[in-house]
């Protein structure tokens, strides 16, 4: 059934394949023998000796689909090698013996050179010597042909396996971190949404509705912009600094003349695509940490700029120097889940006192692409 199988498998454009391959083989070995006649004296038309050279290739060709049932069947692997190897001694000392007399057979009643019904095991046996080495040559050249291709097929599916399955965990793993991306980002709104709404609520109490309905206006502003690049983990700078604005106008409204905002930006790095809403958890820590807890006037400065193939970003507020539980707020540690995310290790973010003892920076570097 197996066998059936294999027959069933091949192809149209196989079977002429095997059928041009074989026709090639006849055409040579005829070229051969014509050229033999001629040289020994004998006067041979090519295409007589062609023609009778066709049904015994064509043979092989049929018998072709049983040798690569077999290497299928037996792998010629380090693990079942001399099974392969016996099995293919066995089933071709089989064939041989079928096809090297059923060849003798064909030759002596195309060209007589015994009676077949008169002859005996002296007069047969060398010509059935003399073919069957001919014939175990071409057994064993066809034999390793066969498997060269097996194993080379066998080769490249594996790695086209390898290449699949490769490119599925790759897949599923940028799924994975997708969606852990879009987690960590998605705690920045409800975190930023209820400290704005907290400033909102502030305002009501005190009586500045003015005030209030400016922080709403401008909450909503943030947050459609927000949603409409929900969905992208990267965006262009110039978009980034749009939510960067919007932000610090909710606070210049809340803070009124105590902020003063500061910008200096290289507008080469405008295009640069950089991670969503990574600025917004940065100045709000600044805010938080160093504006509000100033008594007087304070400052937030943003400096970004080009330092070979990164972008360093610096925000600056002139607030109180740090305290050690800064850290620990969720914007803070959802920037660095988020950089690990992106870019592994190839990025450096950090907070620290600025050096001449007042102040607190935030730094950011990161790959420009």
């Amino acid at each position: 059934m197996r066998l059936i199988g294999t027959y069933r498998q091949i192809q149209s454009k196989q079977w002429l394949a095997l059928l041009f391959f074989w026709t090639f083989v006849a055409a040579f070995i005829s070229t051969q023998l014509h050229f033999n006649g001629i040289k020994n004296g004998v006067d041979s038309n090519w295409f007589s000796v062609f023609r009778d050279q066709l049904p015994i290739w064509y043979f092989w060709a049929l018998f072709t689909p049983f040798l690569l049932y077999l290497v299928n069947r037996y792998p010629l692997r380090m693990e079942s090698f001399w099974r392969a190897v016996v099995a293919y001694v066995l089933f071709g000392l089989a064939f041989l013996l079928v096809t090297t007399n059923l060849t003798l057979i064909y030759m002596f009643i195309m060209h007589g050179y015994i009676d077949l019904g008169t002859t005996n095991y002296a007069e047969y046996s060398p010509y059935f010597f003399s073919r069957l080495a001919n014939d175990a040559l071409i057994y064993t050249f066809t034999l390793a042909v066969i498997i060269t291709v097996h194993s080379y097929g066998l080769r490249k599916q594996q790695e086209l396996d390898m290449a699949l399955m490769q490119l599925k965990n790759d897949r599923l793993n940028n799924q994975l971190t997708q969606a852990q991306l879009q987690a960590l980002k998605l705690q920045l709104n409800p975190h930023f949404l209820f400290n704005t709404l907290h400033t909102i609520s502030s305002l009501t109490l005190i009586g500045d509705r003015k005030t209030s309905a400016n922080v709403t206006t401008r909450l909503g502003d943030f947050l459609r912009r927000t949603l409409d690049y929900e969905e992208q983990q990267l965006v262009t700078l110039s978009k980034e600094l749009e939510f960067f604005d919007l932000y610090l106008d909710i606070e210049s409204i809340r803070f009124k003349d105590r902020l003063t905002i500061e910008k200096e930006i290289d507008s080469e790095l405008l295009t640069t695509r950089v991670p969503n809403l990574i600025l917004q958890p940065l100045v709000e820590n600044a805010v938080k940490h160093g504006i509000a807890r100033n008594k007087g006037p304070g400052t937030i400065s943003l400096k970004i700029r080009r330092r070979g193939n990164l972008l360093e970003a610096k925000i600056y507020n002139d607030g109180p120097l740090l305290d050690d539980d800064i850290t620990e707020g969720i914007g803070l540690r959802n920037i660095q889940q988020r950089l690990e995310k992106l870019y592994s290790s190839n990025f450096e973010f950090s907070l620290e006192n600025d050096d001449s003892g007042n102040g607190v920076n935030s730094n950011l570097s990161i790959p420009i692409h």
